[in-house]
């Protein structure tokens, strides 16, 4: 690797360590520079315009997630289990910040900004396809089925869980049990 891409390497995750610290709001290119111990100016020299910087970044971000849960080493799961899985998962110090990040960008994206919104179809995406990958289903329902519905309720744990309404969270996922 030539030094210039190491550099640029070593740019972006700073910034991506930044951005998971403080949120996309506070990612100014002054900011995002003085994360990166450069300057904004230089950080143009390695990026075309903001835009693609937060593309870049954001994109090498969602990258360290699903290298997070690859690593997992999940089995496959009944919705139910899975769901009290992830849940358990979302609440750890090392998830939590990719968690408050995942509602900050989805939050953005909802005004079909760019470059947030191809970047959360992305992540989300690859959410739908890690649930089919670990969801065990039964008869009579597709993995699709099932993939899709426990991504619209991981979603609504998250974000009941920012409001930290764990108590309507836990409720949830006993209903959850019940019902299978």
């Amino acid at each position: 690797m030539k030094k210039g891409e190491r550099r640029k390497k070593e740019l972006i995750e700073q910034m991506s360590d930044f951005i998971l610290a403080n949120g996309i709001q506070s990612a100014s290119l002054r900011n995002l520079a003085e994360a990166a111990g450069t300057s904004d100016r230089m950080l143009l020299h390695y990026f075309k315009d903001k835009e693609e910087l937060l593309s870049v970044v954001l994109s090498s971000i969602s990258s360290r997630l699903m290298l997070m849960l690859d690593n997992t080493e999940i089995e496959k799961r009944p919705f139910s289990s899975l769901v009290s899985y992830l849940y358990q998962m979302m609440k750890k110090p090392e998830v939590n910040p990719y968690m408050r990040l995942w509602l900050e960008l989805i939050a953005i994206a909802s005004k079909d900004q760019d470059p947030y919104y191809p970047i959360a179809r992305k992540i989300c995406d690859s959410f739908y396809e890690f649930y089919k990958d670990v969801i065990h289903v039964e008869e009579g329902v597709t993995r699709e089925q099932m993939a899709a519905i426990a991504l619209i309720v991981v979603e609504g744990i998250a974000l009941l869980e920012s409001l930290n309404c764990d108590h309507l969270i836990l409720e949830a996922i006993e209903g959850i049990k019940v019902l299978h």
